[in-house]
């Protein structure tokens, strides 16, 4: 039996990957990996603003 990560523990792990640029892109995977109520998961302000720090650190961008 595979455990799953908890939907936080795995949008942070894409986050870091640098395979998403967006929350959407996030959104999106979380999704296709069936994970449910992703969009009330990461809808805090706090939650959006550390992933999208953690994509733009991953690709090599600078912070705002």
């Amino acid at each position: 039996m595979t455990m799953q990560l908890h939907i936080l523990e795995r949008a942070f792990e894409l986050a870091r990957a640098g395979d998403c640029g967006s929350i959407d892109d996030i959104r999106r995977r979380l999704k296709a990996e069936q994970y449910s109520q992703v969009d009330a998961h990461l809808s805090g302000s706090t939650v959006r603003r550390q992933l999208l720090e953690l994509c733009k650190a991953a690709r090599g961008e600078q912070k705002d």
